[in-house]
């Protein structure tokens, strides 16, 4: 791939109203930030655990490795969106426990974020993290329906969405 490829290919077709990827982004970097601020907003939580605070670490040191094997996974495939030039199917490394390993990393990053830094906009973000990035999802499905067929709908069939659900005996619904 060469070097104007590489500057123009992460930055694929967004699947969605390009609005509500921004605004999934900076909900999920928002979600994530409060890793930082939690010192500012301590009155404000809405509970304290030091064992919920153990697990969000926990989840979002997971959700970190999740991130980053996907990317090592996708190698130059990577695109914010979807790509516009041609690319390879992917389905080795953490590809073969979960088809979308860096949305589930990000996931776990911001529930683990919840967990350490309970907070009501915490909670909103990380929602929106979630019920946005998840239409991002069913539309990039769509996408590699289209351009790789049988290929997709098989590995969809033998691996799940994210990781405990949306996956294996899915109809087409899922």
């Amino acid at each position: 791939m060469s070097i104007p490829e590489l500057l123009v290919d992460p930055l694929g077709k967004s699947p969605i109203p390009l609005p509500f990827l921004i605004l999934a982004k900076v909900a999920m970097a928002g979600s994530l930030l409060f890793f930082f601020l939690k010192d500012r907003w301590a009155e404000s939580l809405l509970f304290e655990s030091p064992i919920a605070e153990r697990v969000g670490q926990i989840l979002a040191a997971c959700g970190l490795m999740f991130v980053i094997l996907g990317f090592i996974a996708l190698g130059e495939s990577v695109s914010v969106g979807l790509p516009r030039v041609q690319t390879e199917f992917r389905t080795r490394g953490i590809f073969h426990v979960t088809r979308n390993p860096l949305y589930l990393g990000g996931f776990l990053a911001c529930l683990g974020s919840c967990l350490y830094a309970p907070h009501i906009v915490n909670l909103v973000l990380f929602l929106l993290t979630l019920v946005i990035h998840h239409q991002i999802v069913l539309k990039e499905e769509m996408y590699l329906e289209g351009r790789f067929g049988d290929q997709w709908g098989r590995y969809r069939r033998k691996v799940p969405r994210y990781l405990l659900w949306g996956g294996r005996q899915n109809k087409r619904s899922d």
